[in-house]
C-alpha cells in the first residue's frame, strides 16, 4: 500500500510539472523519481515476519562464535559465548528448556563483539542455545544454534536432593544457600521441575557465608574466616574484593543493600560477637556503625545478667535499612528478638520479642516492647525481618527459644514451640502495639519445624510470600536428627503455590536461605 501511495504521489508530481511548464531538468528529475518508485513497488521487502511476530532478514548473515564452558572453574552449568559479526548488532539468546520453559534474554548493547553469559544449563545434557543478532532497526540479521554438552554432576560435589512436593507455578527458579555444616558452601539454583540449573563448587573450609543476590549477575558473598567479602557474577568470577576495617573482623550472617549507598553488614570481632552492625560503602569504608553491646547497656541496670561480654548473647542474623523512617531493623535470634534502631542516634524505637524471655524483666527494655493484640503470637528465635510494601513486617518465626545467654542450650529439647511460621505483623510505633495479620506453617508442626536458619521473602508480582524452613530437626530424636529444607511459597489465603524439599544423606547439611531469582534480571 505504501508503494502504491508513493507511485501516485510521484505521478501527480509529473503532472504538475507539465502544467506549470517546469524546466526540462526538473521534469527529468521527477521522471527518475517515478521510475524508482515503480521499481520499489515491484520488489518485495528483504525481510519477513515469522510466526512469533519477529522480523527476520531473508538472507541471514554469518555469526562467529567461540564457546567457553565453566570459565571460572567453579560454576559448571554456565558458559561464555563470544559473538562477532562484521556489522554492529545486539544479541538475543534462547536457552531451550526440557519442559517448554525456555530462558530468553535480550542484551541491549550495540557493537561488533559481545561476550554473552549463558546461564541455567542442564547437567549431563546437550543444551541448545539459539543466538540471534539484531540490527539497530530491530530486525534479526543473523541466527545460530550452539550446542553445549555438559557433564554429569560428580558425587564429590555433594549437591542435595531436590524433590518437588507441589507446584502451581509455570516458572520458578529457586536459589538455596546450602551448607555442609559450615565446612563447605554449595549455593545452587533449581527450577520448578527440580532440575539443578546452576551451582558453585567451592572447596572445603573456605569460609563462604552468607550469600546475598543483588540484582542481575551479582552475588555478594561474605567470609566467616577472613576480614573480606566478595562480589561474584553467576559465572563464578570474582569481580570485586572488599576488605573490612580490622584484621579480626568477619562477616556475620547478613549483607543487605542500603538504597542509597553500599550495604548493611553484620560483623563480628574478637570482643563483640553477633552484635555489630556496619553501614559500608561499595569499597568497604565505614559510613556508620552500631554496637548493640554499647546501645543496650544504656537501657539496663548495672547488675544485669543478660549481656555477657565476648559471647554470642544476641546472635544477630539479619539487619536491613528501613527507608520510611531512616532506621535499622535487626534480628537477634537468642536473647531478645527484633529491634528497630534510629539510624542517626542508635536509639531503640521498639522491640518485637517474646515477653517470657529474660530481657522483658528489665524496665528499660520492657518500656519499648510491642504489646500484642488479641490473637497475636510473638516470635521466638526468628530470622530475616522483611519490610513489605504495605509497611508491615514479614519474618521467619522459627519458634525456638534458642540460647538465653552464654551458650547454654535452654531451648534445645524442651524449649520452643516445635513449629515454625512465616508470619506478617502490622506494627503501630506510636502506641507500641503489634497485630498479627497472616501466618503460615503452624499446622505443619514438626514436619517443617526449623530450629535455626531460614528466611522470608515477598513476590510483588504475585502478591505471595515465600521462605525456607531450612533446618528441620525431628524433635523427638535429638541423637539422630533428621535435617532437611522446605522451600514454600504461599498466597495471602495460605494456599500453597510451590513446595520443594531439599535434603541430603549426611543428616548434618542445612539450607540457610532461599531467594526467587531470574538469571538475567
Amino acid at each position: 500500500m505504501q508503494y502504491l501511495k508513493s507511485f501516485f504521489e510521484n505521478f501527480k508530481l509529473i503532472e504538475i510539472a507539465y502544467i506549470k511548464n517546469y524546466s526540462k531538468k526538473l521534469k527529468w528529475f521527477v521522471i527518475i523519481i517515478l521510475i524508482i518508485s515503480i521499481n520499489s513497488c515491484s520488489n518485495e521487502p528483504d525481510y519477513y515476519i515469522n510466526s512469533e511476530g519477529l522480523p527476520y532478514y531473508k538472507d541471514l548473515k554469518e555469526i562467529n562464535t567461540h564457546l567457553t564452558i565453566n570459565p571460572s572453574g567453579i560454576s559448571p552449568l554456565t558458559a561464555n559465548i563470544d559473538v562477532r559479526m562484521d556489522i554492529e548488532h545486539s544479541v538475543s539468546i534462547t536457552i531451550k528448556g526440557k519442559n517448554n520453559d525456555d530462558i530468553t534474554h535480550d542484551f541491549e548493547n550495540i557493537g561488533l563483539n559481545h561476550k554473552i553469559p549463558i546461564l541455567g544449563l542442564y547437567s549431563n545434557h546437550q543444551n541448545q542455545v539459539i543466538i540471534s543478532a539484531i540490527d539497530r532497526s530491530g530486525i534479526r540479521i543473523g541466527e545460530k544454534s550452539v550446542r553445549i554438552n555438559t557433564d554429569s554432576i560428580p558425587i564429590s560435589h555433594q549437591l542435595p536432593k531436590i524433590e518437588i512436593i507441589s507446584s502451581e507455578l509455570s516458572e520458578r527458579y529457586t536459589f538455596v544457600e546450602h551448607h555442609k555444616f559450615f565446612t563447605k558452601a554449595i549455593p545452587l539454583i533449581f527450577d520448578q521441575h527440580g532440575e539443578v540449573r546452576w551451582y558453585f563448587k567451592f572447596e572445603e573450609n573456605t569460609g563462604e557465608f552468607p550469600f546475598f543476590i543483588k540484582g542481575p549477575n551479582k552475588i555478594i558473598v561474605g567470609n566467616n574466616n577472613a576480614p573480606i567479602y566478595y562480589h561474584y557474577n553467576w559465572l563464578g568470577e570474582i569481580t570485586r574484593e572488599i576488605s573490612l576495617l580490622e584484621d579480626d573482623m568477619t562477616v556475620h550472617h547478613s549483607i543487605t543493600p542500603h538504597p542509597d549507598r553500599g550495604n548493611i553488614v553484620l560483623v563480628d570481632n574478637d570482643a563483640d560477637i553477633g552484635s555489630l552492625i556496619y553501614h559500608l560503602d561499595e569499597n568497604g569504608a565505614v559510613i556508620k556503625s552500631w554496637n548493640l553491646n554499647e546501645i543496650l547497656l544504656d537501657y539496663l541496670p548495672e547488675d544485669q545478667d543478660m549481656m555477657v561480654p565476648a559471647t554470642d548473647w544476641f546472635h544477630s542474623n539479619y539487619a536491613v535499612y528501613d527507608q520510611s523512617d531512616k532506621s535499622i531493623i535487626v534480628s537477634g535470634r537468642s536473647s531478645i528478638g527484633v529491634i528497630k534502631l534510629d539510624y542517626n542516634s542508635g536509639v531503640i524505637k521498639w522491640i518485637l520479642g517474646d515477653h517470657d524471655k529474660k530481657w522483658y524483666k528489665y524496665p528499660g527494655l520492657k518500656a519499648l516492647a510491642l504489646k500484642p493484640s488479641p490473637g497475636t503470637e510473638l516470635p521466638l528465635g526468628q530470622h530475616c525481618p522483611v519490610k513489605l510494601p504495605n509497611g508491615n513486617l514479614l519474618l521467619m518465626d522459627n519458634g525456638w527459644d534458642g540460647y538465653e545467654r552464654n551458650g547454654s542450650e535452654d531451648g534445645l529439647i524442651n524449649g520452643g514451640r516445635q513449629y515454625s511460621r512465616l508470619v506478617e505483623y502490622k506494627i503501630d510505633p506510636i502506641n507500641l502495639e503489634v497485630t498479627q495479620v497472616f501466618e503460615f506453617g503452624k499446622s505443619y508442626g514438626a514436619q517443617i519445624y526449623s530450629r535455626y536458619g531460614g528466611n522470608a521473602g515477598y513476590d510483588s508480582e504475585l502478591g505471595s510470600v515465600w521462605g525456607i524452613f531450612c533446618a528441620v530437626i525431628n524433635p523427638t530424636t535429638q541423637d539422630n536428627p533428621t535435617i532437611e529444607g522446605h522451600v514454600v511459597e504461599v498466597d495471602q489465603s495460605g494456599s500453597v503455590l510451590f513446595h520443594a524439599k531439599v535434603s541430603s544423606e549426611s543428616g548434618t547439611d542445612f539450607n540457610y536461605r532461599t531467594e526467587k531469582i531470574d538469571f538475567y534480571k
